[in-house]
């Protein structure tokens, strides 16, 4: 599962590095970073591409579990200075611009003197992301939109400026799309005001859909897993709906990588 991303590459430092930065995951779901990496690489192939791993939770488990050391930003940024790299592009593989894209990234990209350091924006990040991200998801809809409805669930943000970007979207997509929402598993919008929603709708197919970058232990347990409290089993609470479950998360869409991709290559032009 845990490929040898972290090895540098035979790039030349002359050239700035690429570190992608994501939350992380311990499940098999960690495919999705090789995935996108490969894209990345097509792109940008005279680059080295680092990794780097926000969640400090998800780095302790790994080691314990797998044996395998997950990089935080500072260290991936340490070790790319002492490799002789003076200039690096950091895309974050984070939805919104919360609490890990502020103090994972913008504030910890600071920390290494002599080191000039460009970042990529999140996912949803300005009304024009929005849009094309309502453009690239909307290609994953049933046509029956009368008789299903569509749940996007994405994690939550504890900070304005993230519950915002959520919440923008969710009114974004109920513009365009009958019967289409998104909740967040923790944070606003919330699965209550998202049941209450589609129960309103009449509907009797449900199609949660991973609002994520990966679809790690979210959507194993909170989305689509079969324990009391998962929005599965909230909804046939609620009415014997039939479920339908995406178990991939946003990294293996090609619209979104395309957005990810255009925000990495602003980074480098600002280098």
């Amino acid at each position: 599962m845990f490929s040898a991303f972290w090895s540098l590459d035979a790039a030349s430092p002359n050239k700035p590095a690429i570190v992608l930065a994501a939350f992380g995951t311990s499940t098999e779901a960690f495919d999705t970073y090789h995935h996108f990496e490969m894209q990345v690489k097509k792109r940008f192939p005279d680059h080295d591409i680092r990794w780097a791993f926000t969640s400090h939770k998800v780095r302790h488990k790994v080691a314990q579990e797998k044996g395998q050391k997950l990089n935080d930003l500072p260290t991936t940024l340490r070790d790319l200075k002492a490799a002789g790299y003076t200039q690096v592009a950091v895309q974050s593989l984070h939805i919104v611009p919360g609490e890990e894209w502020d103090k994972k990234i913008v504030q910890e990209s600071r920390k290494i003197p002599g080191l000039k350091v460009a970042l990529g924006k999140p996912l949803l990040d300005s009304k024009k992301d929005q849009d094309l991200v309502l453009q690239a998801v909307a290609r994953t809809f049933p046509q029956d939109l009368k008789h299903t409805a569509v749940v996007l669930v994405g994690h939550g943000s504890p900070t304005p400026e993230g519950e915002k970007a959520y919440l923008d979207f969710d009114r974004l997509l109920r513009s365009h799309y009958q019967n289409v929402f998104l909740g967040t598993v923790e944070g606003k919008p919330s699965r209550q005001e998202i049941m209450e929603a589609v129960k309103k709708s009449g509907v009797a197919t449900v199609v949660l859909m991973p609002f994520l970058f990966v679809a790690g232990e979210h959507v194993a347990k909170d989305i689509l897993g079969d324990e009391p409290e998962s929005w599965k089993s909230e909804l046939l609470k609620q009415k014997a709906y039939r479920i339908d479950g995406i178990t991939k998360g946003l990294g293996y869409q090609e619209g979104i990588v395309k957005i990810y991709l255009d925000h990495l290559a602003q980074a480098l032009e600002s280098l």
